[in-house]
């Protein structure tokens, strides 16, 4: 994925959707583990640091769209 056909959002979500088949449920994990997880996996593109904006709204929003993901306070999230 490359230049404009890259989508930080569906690229997030499919790197939560790979990362939490081997997740427990009830494990415990930070927006920020999980950046720093995305900005090492093979769904991250170096485009991404010509965006205005990071990643940490792209995290949340592939964790709520997953729907395998409580809240348990800002920035924490659960796998259910």
């Amino acid at each position: 994925m490359m230049g404009k056909d890259y989508s930080m959002n569906q690229s997030t979500f499919d790197f939560i959707i790979e990362y939490e088949k081997d997740i427990a449920s009830g494990k415990l994990v930070t927006v920020d583990e999980l950046i720093k997880l995305f900005e090492k996996s093979r769904y991250y593109n170096a485009i991404i640091k010509t965006y205005a904006k990071t990643p940490h709204s792209s995290i949340w929003y592939a964790l709520k769209r997953s729907g395998n993901w409580e809240r348990v306070k800002p920035g924490l999230y659960q796998r259910t």
